[in-house]
């Protein structure tokens, strides 16, 4: 978050989309309120829809999820990607934006990430750029469990364990969600959520917000004296009230962002008789490190990754002696200091097997179409400009004639970055098809049919997203009686209509 503008609003958000991988997958719905920041709306809800691309097929899980149908006269008469990439990139990008979702940092963050990039828009200025930030109201639910466990009424699933889904806390706290899965009723859900936590306890609401400053995390995890502190997460066991106490290594590597930690629920002295080939073969051990205590054998290394800008909740070590903190925690407050002074003893040691580590087991990544390659590295300054100044042009443009001579005008351009053609092409074709010339149509259409024909293409498999797949998908769904007659109704529309898009590909290939 920059320090030039404060947040003078939020602005809380849901995404309906395609399917659950963000790299891939497409938003279909976007809803949002604005509020101020007491968290009161400001002008009216906002809805809008994209028509399907279609070089991503919907999974049909997420049909049944959304209730929303490929073939919807609603999506068919909706605007493109390109048109709702640019709307919610302005929304998103007022100075002054808080960005709030619930479950966002692990899924509608990247999926808004991922849009911006496949549309050629800056995929992080409104994370941190003009005073805007981001929080996930998710993270913020999971902290109060902990700390403040009077703010709600935390419902259970049928096996008796917690559980935070937004539709499970709605119906045990009467917040306002009359239809799940609805981008507009979720947003609703999720401002109610947000109030009522506020409400019960403002002091802990402004200190979870305050972690939005990632130098602010960073002043906390890299104290000088490597003082422990305490993490909520999702990747902790709800059992352990999602929960443990940590010591930070520091910066590992390129990423700044990125801080490898130690859980104090574990003595690292064992793990110093072991040398970094042995804790590369336990880093990734599935079992989680509670699960497997009782057998050293099976004990995943356990170190965990926070990273400073996705607004983790870390808190300092007195807070663990809150009343009922270390039982809800199921924590022993003096093992936690002694593996934490062993820690300090003894750290330069285990920064020097984790590094050994991490050489041994992060390479470079690996191929992936380009619409998925974001990750690969940063756009240069120079082609950032080119496209914000074709993004600034075509804002202004009235006519689909003066559309598609500027399509052409950015097929013409020639960019530092090898995968912006590719992607500048891809954009064109979902969006401008009229704009390609012969050779480009040619490649648009290879790319559709290596992407959604069976089959392995240049010696490598197919993703799991291909036309085959979705209908294997269908056969299985229908016989699966955890969803209900209703959303598995919704199965033979879109089968049909997976029929006719194969159809339509097969022309293509048949050319």
């Amino acid at each position: 978050m920059s320090s030039s503008s404060p947040t003078n609003s939020f602005l809380f958000f849901d995404l309906e989309t395609t399917g659950a991988d963000p790299a891939f997958d497409r938003p279909l719905q976007f809803a949002a309120i604005r509020t101020d920041l007491n968290l009161r709306p400001v002008g009216e809800p906002i809805v809008w829809y994209a028509r399907p691309s279609m070089d991503c097929l919907p999974h049909p899980a997420a049909v049944m999820t959304t209730g929303i149908l490929p073939d919807d006269p609603l999506l068919a008469r909706a605007e493109s990607e390109a048109n709702l990439a640019n709307r919610i990139y302005r929304l998103v990008n007022q100075p002054g934006t808080c960005v709030v979702g619930f479950n966002s940092m692990r899924f509608d963050a990247p999926m808004l990430r991922f849009l911006f990039w496949r549309n050629l828009l800056d995929p992080y200025r409104h994370e941190y750029a003009d005073g805007n930030s981001r929080f996930d109201i998710l993270d913020a639910a999971r902290a109060y469990r902990l700390l403040c466990p009077d703010a709600l009424k935390w419902p259970v699933d049928e096996q008796g364990r917690p559980t935070l889904r937004l539709s499970e806390l709605s119906a045990a706290n009467g917040l306002l969600h009359e239809q799940a899965h609805d981008a507009l009723s979720d947003v609703e859900a999720t401002l109610d959520l947000a109030q009522r936590l506020r409400d019960a306890d403002p002091d802990l609401w402004g200190r979870l917000l305050a972690a939005r400053d990632k130098q602010q995390v960073a002043r906390l995890l890299d104290s000088p004296i490597r003082e422990p502190f305490l993490h909520v997460s999702s990747r902790l066991p709800a059992r352990v009230a999602s929960a443990s106490m940590f010591c930070s290594f520091g910066q590992v590597d390129a990423n700044r962002n990125r801080r490898e930690c130690w859980d104090l629920r574990f003595d690292p002295a064992p793990w110093l008789d072991l040398d970094a080939a042995a804790w590369a073969e336990r880093r990734f051990l599935k079992n989680p490190p509670e699960d497997a205590e009782r057998d050293w054998n099976d004990l995943r290394l356990p170190i965990k990754a926070i990273h400073l800008n996705r607004v983790p909740v870390v808190l300092p070590e007195q807070t663990l002696d809150q009343e009922g903190v270390a039982q809800r925690m199921v924590i022993d407050r003096q093992r936690v200091r002694l593996h934490a002074d062993f820690f300090r003893r003894h750290f330069a040691s285990l920064r020097e097997r984790l590094l050994a580590v991490i050489e041994d087991t992060e390479g470079a990544f690996p191929d992936k179409p380009v619409e998925e390659s974001l990750y690969a590295g940063f756009v240069p300054r120079g082609d950032r400009a080119k496209l914000e100044q074709w993004w600034a042009k075509a804002r202004g443009m009235r006519s689909r004639a003066d559309a598609v001579a500027h399509g052409r005008a950015l097929l013409s351009s020639t960019f530092e970055d090898s995968r912006l053609a590719e992607l500048a092409e891809g954009f064109v074709a979902r969006n401008l098809p009229e704009a390609l010339d012969s050779s480009a149509r040619d490649r648009w259409q290879q790319r559709l049919i290596d992407r959604l024909r069976p089959g392995v293409r240049d010696g490598v498999a197919m993703a799991e997203r291909d036309f085959p797949a979705m209908f294997a998908e269908v056969d299985r769904l229908r016989e699966n009686q955890q969803w209900s007659p209703e959303q598995r109704a919704l199965l033979e529309p879109y089968r049909r209509w997976l029929a006719r898009q194969e159809n339509e590909i097969a022309a293509l290939d048949g050319q």
